[in-house]
């Protein structure tokens, strides 16, 4: 077999397993895989909030809160704490916020005037959460609470204000007080599970919106945080069942679009991965899951240019998005430019290190280098994260053959390809052992030769081994 057969998809793409996005950039925009803290902001919901049914409703739960999951708006004080998609959407929460503060300084005298106003003081608890006055809400849940502590609807609207001041950990306090008063309010549970996602706690993240869903919310706003928690804990199957079983939710929400498009790609389903980013980018130009998965599905297809103008513009709009990094480098991989590949690529893996993919590409970068320490100690961090992935098995069995341990590698080939009949790195390994047979004086031509082929090949073997490490 010869080496540019046997390489053809060797850095495959492994399941995310934690990595949706990433960093931490000032609109806490954190959505796409891989990047810990930074964009989920781009698929973040509004908060749910447990507010006053109409005076002719009289079912009320203990307690005689009325409770109901409503929404502050596409661009209220919600996306305050999860984030904000780029551009003009920015521009309408900032008018919407304003409109909002305006009206409440009007109605702030009127409510001094009239404290007992209970339907005076609920439109400004909401106005205040809109504007951002998120003192003023926590000032009058206190007073509430003083009388009353366990008034679910004071408890709620403080845990509201909190997460717009992005104090999620007190807020997580005050909202399983509400649950503990009122199991089955949906709202508290989907805050509840915004609160820990925002502080990357997705294990903790996905009981409270799974009870929301299966309470009935099946909002976009759910259903982008259910769906990147699942896709961070490396539930890809279950990830985009939801999507699968959701589709028309997403054609009129490109956030939530984009999110889809990352957990296509990281089920390697590529073309339902380009048509939801397609969605995302024509909803905002600026979608950073649809450019993350634009860049990567044109770096497959070899449209280098394109690949490269969607990571920059990712990375114009959040410098710590960690997939855009790592497409970058994989793109100074393919112009044979290893050291910058290798730069770039460690800068990504900053912000998801977690993410198995990249450290292969990482891996296979030292080796397009001839610096086999370097590859084999990548290799093993790698073997660390995942031990069940059969192309760590397969690229250390390459690194021992290449190094002439020809048991070792022969071990690492036969556990590569009991995980993975078509595992590539063991392929890779079996041919370099192949070319050594009988030969272990010329061991470094034996390396030169190999990894020569492998930088000719930059143009095929490089960029569907580099396609395929972004998604595992």
């Amino acid at each position: 077999m010869r080496l540019t057969q046997a390489l053809a998809r060797i850095v495959p793409a492994q399941r995310a397993q934690g990595i949706p996005q990433e960093g931490v950039d000032p609109r806490l925009e954190r959505s796409v895989l891989g990047d810990r803290v930074e964009q989920r902001a781009a698929h973040a919901p509004a908060l749910r909030s447990l507010s006053r049914k109409n005076e002719g409703d009289h079912s009320r739960p203990p307690g005689g809160s009325h409770m109901e999951v409503t929404s502050n708006g596409a661009l209220g004080y919600a996306q305050r704490v999860s984030g904000a998609e780029t551009g003009y959407m920015e521009t309408a929460q900032n008018n919407s916020a304003h409109e909002a503060a305006t009206r409440l300084g009007q109605l702030k005298p009127l409510l001094t005037a009239d404290p007992g106003n209970d339907r005076l003081a609920r439109e400004c608890i909401e106005l205040a959460l809109q504007a951002g006055d998120f003192g003023f809400v926590i000032e009058r849940a206190d007073k509430t609470l003083a009388a009353s502590p366990s008034d679910p609807q004071a408890l709620f609207d403080r845990a509201s204000a909190l997460m717009g001041a992005c104090d999620y950990r007190d807020a997580i306090v005050s909202l399983r007080a509400v649950l503990e008063r009122v199991p089955d309010a949906a709202a508290a549970q989907f805050n509840l599970g915004l609160c820990h996602y925002c502080l990357s706690e997705y294990p903790q993240a996905r009981r409270p919106l799974e009870a929301a869903h299966a309470a009935g919310d099946a909002s976009a706003g759910l259903l982008r945080v259910l769906v990147s928690t699942l896709h961070h804990l490396g539930e890809i199957d279950e990830a985009v069942k939801l999507c699968d079983e959701n589709a028309p939710a997403a054609e009129s929400d490109g956030a939530l679009a984009g999110v889809y498009a990352l957990a296509y790609l990281d089920a390697n389903r590529a073309d339902a991965a380009a048509r939801w980013a397609a969605t995302a980018l024509r909803s905002n130009p600026d979608s950073l899951d649809g450019l993350v998965v634009q860049g990567t599905l044109s770096t497959a297809r070899m449209d280098l240019g394109r690949a490269r103008a969607a990571f920059e513009r990712a990375l114009q709009l959040a410098p710590s998005t960690g997939r855009a990094w790592i497409g970058l480098g994989m793109l100074a991989l393919l112009a044979n430019d290893p050291r910058n590949a290798i730069t770039l690529i460690e800068r990504g893996l900053q912000s998801m290190p977690a993410h198995v993919g990249s450290w292969h590409a990482l891996g296979w970068a030292h080796l397009v280098s001839n610096d086999l320490d370097a590859a084999e100690a990548v290799f093993g961090r790698a073997m660390e994260l995942d031990r069940n992935f059969a192309e760590s098995h397969g690229a250390l069995a390459s690194i021992a053959a290449l190094r002439g341990r020809r048991a070792e590698a022969q071990r690492a080939i036969d556990v590569a390809l009991r995980l993975d009949p078509k595992c590539l790195g063991a392929q890779f390994a079996r041919s370099v052992l192949t070319r050594s047979a009988g030969d272990s004086s010329n061991a470094e031509r034996i390396i030169q030769t190999a990894l020569a082929e492998l930088r000719a090949s930059s143009g095929g073997v490089l960029g569907k081994l580099m396609e395929r490490a972004t998604r595992h």
